[in-house]
């Protein structure tokens, strides 16, 4: 009996060192991984998370695996980024910071999403030069869905109303249009608030929604918009609402 006991008790301490060797060998691999992505070699990084990944597969520790996958997910999408695909990173960094959500990882949940935000917005924005306004108000949507979970209601706000501009200017006929701007000033409406930048996208939106029939209350809207883009420090819009400004002063 008391061989047994002191057999049963090797095996269960063998057990042990194999557990604890899946884990060192695995963090050794998510720090050559570190190491990689801080020289910018994002493939290189990926794949000694994935070899961490694979080692973690024979193991119980769920918390280890989601930040293998965390990692592995992140440095794909910093690949894809160096190369310019945009739309395959911008997968790859959504899928990084669920892991990071479920670890409770707050900067890194932050980061990765901030990026893939941005990334969206830029996919959206080309889609809109293309013309491709369904697919762009796609995209508006999910980067307002990625601004609302990092709590950032001004872009998310922004990132809605502009999907339904794109889905207004995809629709042919005058009623369809004026309905989808009118959601996007209806959501600004609803939010409220004393921030510049909210009030000038809803003086903007109203602009938009009136200037066909009612240009002089359009170009007030266009000049209280341009005064809280200018209170706001934003840039991006300034020009183009000079320009209309101007056309409508002209008429």
């Amino acid at each position: 009996m008391s061989e047994d006991l002191e057999g049963c008790t090797r095996c269960v301490l063998l057990f042990k060192g194999i557990k604890k060797s899946y884990a060192e060998k695995a963090n050794e691999h998510l720090g050559k991984a570190r190491l990689a992505a801080q020289k910018q070699q994002y493939k290189d990084a990926a794949e000694s998370a994935e070899k961490a990944i694979d080692i973690l597969q024979e193991d119980s520790n769920r918390k280890q695996m989601d930040m293998a996958r965390a990692l592995y997910y992140e440095f794909l999408g910093l690949d894809s980024i160096k190369y310019d695909k945009a739309l395959e990173a911008a997968n790859y960094l959504g899928r990084s910071g669920g892991f990071y959500h479920r670890l409770g990882m707050i900067t890194e949940y932050q980061r990765v999403f901030e990026k893939q935000a941005k990334i969206l917005r830029v996919i959206a924005r080309t889609h809109m030069l293309e013309k491709k306004f369904v697919d762009a108000a796609s995209y508006f949507e999910r980067a307002a869905m990625a601004y609302q979970r990092l709590d950032n209601k001004p872009e998310e706000m922004d990132c809605k109303a502009k999907s339904y501009i794109s889905r207004a200017a995809a629709e042919r006929n005058i009623s369809g249009r004026k309905l989808y701007l009118r959601k996007a000033v209806e959501l600004i409406e609803e939010k409220g608030s004393d921030e510049p930048i909210i009030k000038a996208h809803l003086a903007y939106y109203n602009a938009l929604f009136v200037e066909d029939e009612k240009p002089s209350l359009a170009l007030t809207y266009y000049s209280e918009a341009l005064q809280n883009y200018q209170l706001a420090g934003s840039k991006a819009r300034i020009g183009e609402i000079k320009e209309k400004m101007q056309k409508l002063t002209d008429q």
